[in-house]
């Protein structure tokens, strides 16, 4: 997450944050969380199997910009997602709280492609071109063992990659993030209101 100007130029000396947040991730994962705070299951795993997901759950754009400020400020943030007949709204939502939007279309069957590949190479381009190994930060929103390959190799060429999700994020990325920051406890306050 790099703030605005001087901080997104390389070689400036300043600390770069860049913030990645895999949207449909996030949101869906964050309405199984609920669920089971709520009480309508005793675990992620029922939720999963009965379907008892608590579609009401919305995050708030403008309260997760706060809390990757907390992280590190400056920030600079770009959330992925597609788009739905019933997301439409989300997206000026995300760029009123500080986001940078990248959308891409869903598949004729209605499933959501290219967001995953999307991240990943927004995030490879943006640490080996604005980024500095040993001094540049990056987070990931996202929980999905696809980026493991990904963290791995930038955690080995010396960036820092902090990775926030929910707990049951997956072992193996949680391994080999810098750092691993739950989200859990944030759940109601990252909910629209």
């Amino acid at each position: 997450l790099a703030g605005a100007g001087a901080a997104n130029q390389p070689g400036k000396g300043i600390t770069v944050h860049l913030a990645y947040i895999d949207c449909s991730n996030l949101f869906i994962e964050a309405q199984k969380v609920s669920a089971v705070a709520r009480g309508w299951a005793r675990s992620l795993a029922e939720v999963n199997q009965q379907g008892r997901i608590d579609f009401g759950y919305r995050l708030d754009f403008h309260r997760l910009m706060t809390l990757l400020r907390e992280v590190e400020e400056p920030v600079r943030a770009t959330v992925f997602g597609s788009v739905t007949d019933s997301n439409e709204v989300l997206w000026p939502h995300a760029e009123a709280a500080g986001f940078e939007v990248r959308v891409v279309e869903r598949a004729a069957n209605g499933r959501e492609k290219r967001v995953d590949t999307g991240v990943v190479t927004r995030i490879c381009r943006d640490a080996y071109l604005l980024g500095q190994p040993g001094r540049d930060h990056i987070t990931l929103v996202a929980g999905d063992g696809d980026y493991e390959p990904m963290v791995r190799q930038l955690v080995a060429d010396g960036f820092e990659v902090r990775l926030l999700y929910w707990s049951h994020a997956s072992r193996e990325l949680q391994a080999v993030a810098s750092r691993f920051y739950p989200l859990d406890a944030y759940l109601e306050e990252l909910a629209l209101r």
